[in-house]
């Protein structure tokens, strides 16, 4: 397993957590699967890319539920340290949008980022799970925001249908360069929906495995047809919708192409991309794939000192397994510490900010033990900076 390269602390006081990175246009998906510069569809480079945006659980009502890094100047981040460290001198900067906040738009977990770099928010009740019921909009359905930079105030972008009224919200969310839709999991009836990122209309969805009408009591379909992660990339010219499926102890992953128009294939085209998924925990949630679309990141999050973290290689149309990553800690708890987010970023040299495309990443962390890099005790709860290869 990698040890971590860059550390930062999320300044929300915080155990569970989502990230996503701002993309660039050279580190943008291409359409002829290669990292170089890219045209339209999917935009150019602008002052904040490069941003990280981390969602945080908040235990006040008008506690943070998010926040916007400026991890741009990331070769500046003190190796195996705490980046997030005022007392440091070189903390990264960070803004803190006005409505992120647990009372106005609820808790949130999934992000994506289109190529506008607007900013998209899930809700997801796993805190009023814990008896934590902080938000005003807690029993509401579950909900997407969309938040408009410069200033980032979320506002509510679409609704879900719910079946009952303990139901338990989005999974996780992503976004698609090419044909500039969203796609989200919804828990409460085990489907994707494909959603217009301009209007929040819901075009349509697809129900994968077996047919559901909705969640039982406790708003959540059977585990066996619960969709967690979402994840798109693009391949041989198309569009692939990638989600894993955990029944039992069978741990896949799926995938379906989507047809010329970015529309959903027919009812039962889901296909298995990896039979025997890596992991142990029941919540696959979050899917990340690199600028030149071969390369693959997995996270989990469940039991926190068993969730891991690990990337697949494509070679062709098949994916195979390339390493779990040390995920918080040391030899102590064995790197297993995933707070269940997930994503690629880049590396800066000499300012030049896709100076190296895709070679580290982040991951949400429960627990990271930095005792064996500085000679202190400290516990750091955040994102923690790996490097991929």
């Amino acid at each position: 397993m990698k040890t971590s390269k860059l550390l930062i602390y999320c300044i929300i006081t915080s155990l569970l957590f989502f990230i996503i990175s701002c993309e660039k246009s050279d580190c943008a998906y291409d359409e002829n699967e290669s990292a170089t510069h890219c045209d339209t569809p999917y935009g150019n480079n602008t002052e904040r890319a490069g941003f990280t945006v981390v969602t945080c659980y908040a235990d006040m009502p008008n506690g943070d539920v998010g926040v916007i890094y400026n991890t741009q100047n990331n070769s500046s981040a003190p190796v195996g340290d705490d980046w997030g460290n005022p007392a440091s001198g070189t903390a990264v900067s960070a803004i803190h949008p006005a409505n992120w906040k647990a009372n106005e738009i609820g808790q949130v977990f999934g992000i994506a980022i289109d190529k506008y770099e607007n900013i998209y928010l899930s809700t997801y009740d796993y805190y009023n799970n814990l008896h934590i019921n902080v938000s005003s909009t807690s029993t509401a359905n579950a909900r997407i925001y969309k938040c408009v930079p410069p200033l980032y105030t979320a506002v509510l972008l679409t609704n879900f249908p719910s079946t009952t009224a303990t139901h338990n919200e989005i999974g996780n969310i992503a976004y698609d360069k090419v044909n500039d839709q969203l796609f989200a999991t919804n828990l409460d009836d085990g489907t994707i929906y494909r959603i217009n990122t301009t209007t929040g209309a819901i075009i349509n969805s697809y129900d994968p495995w077996t047919a559901d009408s909705g969640g039982s009591g406790d708003g959540i379909v059977a585990q066996g047809e619960q969709v967690w992660g979402i994840g798109v990339n693009y391949e041989a010219n198309t569009t692939k919708v990638y989600f894993p499926r955990v029944n039992g102890g069978t741990r896949e992953l799926y995938s379906i192409t989507l047809n010329s128009s970015g529309d959903f294939p027919v009812s039962g085209s889901e296909t298995v991309e990896i039979s025997n998924l890596v992991g142990s925990q029941n919540r696959v949630t979050d899917i990340a794939f690199s600028s030149n679309t071969n390369e693959m990141l997995i996270t989990e999050r469940g039991n926190p000192h068993a969730s891991i973290t690990v990337s697949y290689t494509r070679t062709g149309s098949t994916w195979n397994l390339n390493q779990q990553y040390s995920v918080g800690g040391d030899h102590t708890i064995n790197g297993g510490n995933s707070a269940g987010g997930v994503d690629f970023a880049y590396k800066e040299v000499d300012e030049d900010l896709d100076a190296n495309c895709d070679e580290f990443f982040w991951s949400t962390v429960n627990y990271a033990d930095v005792l064996h890099v500085v000679n202190d005790n400290r516990k750091v709860y955040g994102i923690q900076g790996i490097d991929y290869n």
